[in-house]
């Protein structure tokens, strides 16, 4: 059977007709106006929580070393903790406020290492070094010891005298602050 020429016009499909431009949604510039505003009002609704936080942030002072050592001791006091372990975090709570404010590495020491330094409490102000000593060598004896005590009253004892050496350390250093100013 012999093969029919095509002609290549018949092969090309036919397009639809034009659709009127009325069945296409049109945006309407209200609309436009519409989701501009929404947008922006978002935007400025998200810079003014930012902006209320950062503020909110920046108005809670910060606690001085003192007050927090304050409130540690506090909370000690409200646990009352057995004597050993009483005494390892009261010396705790005093070598990390003599690192801070003292710059004294005895955190970083171990009891003999803080005791043979020759330099150390050198920071302290003169007139609280030797009740700081006495109180760190005394708090190492009950931390050392090898039993655990339950002596409430001499737990409370040690720590009001933490907090007294604290308020005494904070006030000699601010004098010396004050006078070298």
């Amino acid at each position: 059977m012999p093969s029919v020429p095509t002609q290549i016009p018949d092969i090309i499909p036919t397009l639809e007709p034009d659709i009127p431009a009325d069945r296409f949604p049109v945006l309407h510039l209200w609309l436009w106006l519409l989701i501009g505003a929404a947008v922006l009002l978002a935007a400025a609704l998200i810079g003014f929580l930012l902006w209320r936080a950062a503020r909110r942030r920046a108005q809670v002072p910060a606690l001085s070393p003192l007050a927090q050592a304050l409130q540690a001791l506090d909370a000690l006091e409200q646990e009352l903790p057995n004597l050993r372990a009483g005494a390892l975090q009261l010396s705790l709570l005093l070598r990390s406020y003599l690192a801070g404010e003292a710059q004294d590495p005895s955190l970083y020491e171990t009891q003999e290492e803080f005791s043979q330094r020759m330099d150390s409490l050198e920071n302290v102000p003169e007139s609280c070094r030797y009740a700081t000593r006495e109180l760190l060598e005394e708090l190492a004896s009950y931390k050392y010891a090898g039993e655990q005590l339950n002596d409430s009253m001499r737990m409370k004892a040690l720590i009001d005298r933490s907090r007294q050496l604290l308020q005494e350390l904070d006030s000699a250093a601010a004098q010396e602050k004050g006078g070298a100013a």
